[in-house]
């Protein structure tokens, strides 16, 4: 294996039979989309879910790749998608409210940097999907206005509005994290 080929090339080694090739991808990219899945998730068993059903899809669907995009982009929107994917299922099967406070309430030597990471993560939570996604891929993964624009499928426009609107949003939940989420119908 030559480290130095580029996306595109192990992409095509791989689609020409090298197995290889295609772990060569993963591990480039497995950080980026388990960072990604961890924040849209919220908790590690199912960012680590996420990711691995980013990876099947990716593998299976390898060939579908049209070379429109970066294989780093196409590889991230189908990260997304497992995201929210996997989230539409935890919708459907929520976890009682109760649990979730016993857990939290017998985390002993809890530091400030962790209850903040905490914090965090439930007003990211606390976002609408769209918001919570394009906040997630600027800001935590550096990702360009195009590239989110390309991987959402709207415009820059809509993009920039998104990040806007998510930051806004994300400000006003943890400066008061009990207050209602009014994009969720809560008012």
């Amino acid at each position: 294996m030559v480290p130095d080929r580029d996306d595109g090339d192990l992409l095509n080694a791989y689609l020409d039979g090298d197995e290889e090739a295609f772990t060569e991808l993963m591990r480039r990219h497995e950080d980026r989309i388990f960072a990604m899945a961890l924040k849209m998730m919220g908790n590690r068993s199912d960012a680590l879910d996420a990711t691995q059903d980013t990876f099947i899809r990716a593998f299976r669907n390898a060939s579908k790749f049209r070379g429109d995009s970066a294989f780093g982009t196409w590889l991230y929107r189908i990260g997304l998608n497992s995201c929210h994917d996997l989230l539409r299922k935890r919708k459907r099967d929520p976890v009682p409210e109760e649990e979730i406070e016993q857990a939290g309430a017998h985390l002993p030597g809890v530091d400030e940097g962790v209850v903040l990471n905490m914090e965090l993560g439930e007003a990211l939570a606390g976002l609408q999907e769209d918001y919570r996604a394009a906040v997630l891929m600027h800001d935590l993964g550096g990702i360009p206005y195009e590239e989110i624009a390309v991987i959402t499928e709207v415009s820059i426009g809509t993009v920039k509005s998104r990040i806007s609107r998510g930051r806004r949003k994300l400000a006003e939940l943890l400066e008061h994290p009990t207050a209602p989420d009014a994009s969720k119908g809560g008012r």
